[in-house]
């Protein structure tokens, strides 16, 4: 019987029918373990039509460098390892099969949500490290989850998956759906926590606007000695952090419509992300990248709106650097994928967000069958939007002139499914709260036409949204 148990090589399914949104769910597991939201607040069946909610994982991967950490249920190793070498070791050790229906069903079924830090381009990129770490925010973090619940978007249906790992067995994933479903059940009144309420100081910059001016100047020098054609600059946010993030999350949702949205509660940092931007989304061999590069605000009219959207769609700057991202992201993915599969299925799409308007671009490919989900990573990571063209040297010159790690910033947030599919974002839009302190970083491509003081306005056009809400807190007190 025992040796029948280990052969389950599918997840468990229960539908639940209409339920919450996980949003509205997540209070009743915020106390649990590593809780995690992958939170998309929109109805778009292309981007985001699912949502998914986890706690209580049996695996987490943390690592810093070539520092590796994995603790399996209690069980700590550490190591000195490539982390993308022990990303796949897991990987192929609990991989399962997916549940085969005639509906669709939610593409993740349990496994592997957190977040993969930009300074793992130390390793994927091989990037002297020079800018200053925070020792409370690890270059990865991957806890492994049993269980999910999903949420279809555009139906409302809901669905518990539990996997039944690390063992495999389906006795022990049933007792995982009935466990989730009791929780469930005896909270179905949830109230929201309203208990420490958030208190922030002023928010104050790493960067002052004169040094950043002349940042991109010096970037702009480099451009026109041809030693690079557009650089990714950003500057941080900070202030000092009190109280309950969820209540933060909560109030930042309410405003910040997100197809990419996600909350992760870890240990010794809490990060709450409203993404507009897709960075990989792999499923069935297929490959697809959604860059976004250029950027108009809002206008305080409808009629000064449109003008802004249309001002975007008519920018050759813009135009140009999103070309420019675009041809860096198909040479990424031409490293991994089938010869002629590269595809652009659209480019130059204008999306409407709270505060700005953004050009989008997608690429798509094929996954080369020699190849494998890390291979897709380590040719991509990190995204081409954040860094610039040529990649590498936008990189080298990002590590000179930023004064600090960008720690989960312009990484990814999202997951990997133990049945084959990942999803993944590029971090950006994205609170960090981590030793008393909250972080929020904001950049933008840097080119040879580039008006310097227009780029510092962008940071704060695309800030606005978030900063609206922070202000809220702030008190004169802290």
């Amino acid at each position: 019987m025992e040796k029948m148990e280990k052969q389950i090589i599918t997840p468990v399914i229960k539908k639940l029918g209409k339920i919450p949104h996980p949003a509205k769910l997540f209070p009743i597991f915020q106390n649990f373990k590593y809780p995690v939201l992958l939170d998309s607040n929109t109805v778009d069946s292309e981007i985001g039509r699912y949502s998914y909610l986890s706690a209580n994982p049996f695996l987490v991967l943390t690592s810093t460098g070539d520092q590796v950490t994995i603790d399996l249920n209690g069980k700590r190793i550490e190591k000195k390892s490539n982390p993308f070498i022990e990303l796949n070791n897991i990987i192929e050790k609990y991989k399962l099969a997916p549940i085969s229906k005639a509906e669709e069903l939610p593409p993740f079924q349990g496994g592997l949500i957190g977040y993969f830090g930009y300074e793992l381009s130390k390793i994927t990129e091989n990037i002297k490290q020079s800018t200053l770490r925070n020792p409370d925010l690890p270059d990865l973090v991957l806890p492994f989850y049993d269980w999910v619940l999903a949420h279809d978007n555009v139906t409302n249906n809901g669905y518990i998956f539990a996997t039944g790992l690390p063992n495999k067995s389906k006795i022990s994933a049933k007792k995982r759906i009935t466990e989730i479903m009791h929780y469930l059940e005896s909270n179905q009144k949830i109230s929201d926590n309203v208990k420490n309420p958030p208190i922030i100081s002023s928010v104050s910059s790493n960067f002052s606007k004169s040094k950043y001016l002349n940042s991109i100047k010096k970037i702009q020098k480099y451009i026109a000695e041809g030693e690079v054609y557009q650089v990714n600059l950003s500057q941080r946010f900070q202030s000092s952090f009190k109280g309950n993030p969820w209540i933060l999350y909560s109030a930042l949702r309410e405003s910040n419509i997100s197809a990419f949205a996600s909350y992760l509660s870890f240990p010794n940092n809490t990060i709450l992300s409203f993404s507009p931007e897709e960075f990989l989304n792999f499923e069935k061999d297929l490959v697809f990248t959604r860059p976004i590069k250029g950027t108009k605000p809002r206008g305080a009219t409808p009629k000064e709106d449109k003008i802004n959207a249309e001002s975007l769609l008519k920018s050759e700057k813009d135009l140009a650097e999103n070309l420019m991202i675009v041809d860096v992201l198909r040479n990424d993915l031409g490293k991994v994928c089938k010869i002629g599969s590269i595809k652009t299925p659209y480019i130059f799409k204008i999306e409407k967000h709270p505060s700005v308007w953004h050009l989008v671009s997608s690429i798509s490919g094929e996954l080369d069958p020699e190849k494998n989900i890390i291979d897709l990573i380590e040719s991509t990571f990190p995204g081409g939007s954040i860094t610039g063209a040529p990649k590498i040297r936008a990189m080298e010159i990002i590590e000179e002139i930023e004064p600090n790690s960008r720690g989960p910033y312009c990484g990814s947030i999202g997951y990997i499914s133990c049945t084959g599919p990942m999803k993944t974002s590029i971090v950006i839009r994205t609170l960090i709260i981590t030793g008393g302190k909250l972080y929020l970083q904001v950049g933008g491509g840097i080119v040879a036409d580039s008006i310097p003081q227009l780029e510092f306005e962008e940071t704060y056009h695309k800030a606005d949204a978030l900063l609206k809400i922070l202000k809220k807190y702030i008190s004169k007190k802290t």
